[in-house]
Formats: C-alpha cells, structure tokens, sequence
C-alpha cells in the first residue's frame, strides 16, 4: 500500500526555545541572535526528519492515509495506529466500509474480507511528543546545534551513538 501523510504532526520533538538555550550556552563569541530563529527551525526540522527516518519511525502523532487494491497493511515505522476508517470499492466499483478488523502484530487484519478493487485507510500513528526517547529528543537538539555551527564534520559521534539502539542499519 501506499502511504502518506495527510495531516501536521502533533506537538513537537524538540522546541524552538530549548534549541534557542542550548546554541546560547554554547556560543562563547555571542554570535547567536533572535534573527536566527528562522534558520534554527529550518535546521531543528531537518535534524528531526534525519532522527525519524534514520530511526525508520514516526516520532509524532500523525494522520495518514493508505490507498492500495487490497487490505494488506504493514505498520511498520508506524507505532501506535489507530485506525479512523477503512473504506474500499468492490470489483464492480460500488463502495463500502469495513469495521470488523484488528491490528495485530503490526499488521491489519481484516476477517472476511471482500473481493476489492481499491482501498483507502485513513489512520494516525507515531510515538507522541511526551513518548519519544530522551536520546532520541537529545540526538535532533545536538544535531541541530551541529548544522548551526557549521562544523562540517558531518553527523556528530553522538547523535549517531544516540539513535544506535533505535535504527535498523549500521552507520
């Protein structure tokens, strides 16, 4: 199935306030300005997308929706889903509705499912701003803090060692 996002995601992993201290605190020469707010949220976005897709899962709760020509769905990068609706057209192109179904081991089951030619799945998933791993929180603060400086020694050691445990790949 194919899936995209269909809303903005709730809350926030990191603050524009917290990110705003931490560049402060580290900027001996008081180069930081409040004109700097713009460019320090274009980097704290980027560093929380890079965490989220390194880690292969949605940090925030989100709405997406799922379209495919059958119910097989795979929540994989996506925790916590609850499904909102699933509606489908059959092979003769009328609609319906399904809401006897289960998410079980990150996968939708449909019991009794109906021949289809098209479905759409509307679902929110994500850990949640109060959810997310404090490594995780931490790795998009100092990675942020990273692209602001400008070091250009790439991903720090330590965002990399903190997202380790939380990736499916090897760096």
């Amino acid at each position: 199935m194919k899936i995209v996002q269909s809303g903005e995601p709730v809350g926030e992993v990191v603050s524009l306030e917290l990110l705003r201290k931490q560049v402060r605190n580290a900027d001996d020469a008081g180069v930081y300005t409040e004109d700097d707010d713009g460019l320090l949220q274009q980097y704290l976005d980027a560093a929380v997308e890079w965490v989220q897709d390194v880690c292969g899962q949605v940090l925030l709760r989100t709405a997406f929706k799922a379209t495919g020509t059958d119910f097989a769905l795979d929540f994989k990068g996506y925790p916590d889903p609850v499904v909102s609706s699933i509606t489908y057209l059959d092979e003769l192109g009328a609609p319906g509705t399904v809401s006897g179904f289960e998410i079980k081991d990150g996968y939708l089951i449909v019991e009794n499912a109906p021949t289809v030619s098209a479905v759409t799945i509307l679902f929110e998933a994500g850990l949640g701003a109060g959810n997310i791993p404090t490594k995780l929180v931490q790795a998009a603060l100092q990675l942020a803090e990273a692209f602001y400086d400008k070091s250009g020694d790439g991903i720090p050691a330590g965002v990399k060692a903190m997202v380790a445990h939380h990736r499916s790949f090897a760096f």
